[in-house]
């Protein structure tokens, strides 16, 4: 899996928005696609809302191909 760090400097970003900042989908519409089809988790739950609060500290998980970490705001994640 490719994994992908990202931060944010707001309280938190809506779940198609994060996926269009990290680069994994071309738009908002295949965004709302992929977790309408159950190919997004964040945190190990299957998303279902495609405005989603994603907030710092939170792992987003695209087809079992990319894996998003959000930090921000002081909530830095480290990858080990």
């Amino acid at each position: 899996m490719k994994k992908i760090s990202i931060e944010i400097d707001t309280e938190y970003i809506p779940a198609v928005s994060l996926l269009k900042l990290a680069g994994v989908v071309e738009s908002g519409g295949q965004a709302s696609y992929e977790i309408e089809q159950g190919h997004v988790t964040m945190d190990g739950v299957v998303l279902k809302e495609k405005r989603k609060k994603v907030r710092p500290g939170s792992v987003v998980v695209l087809n079992n191909e990319y894996v998003i970490y959000v930090s921000g705001q002081g909530n830095a994640v480290y990858i080990t």
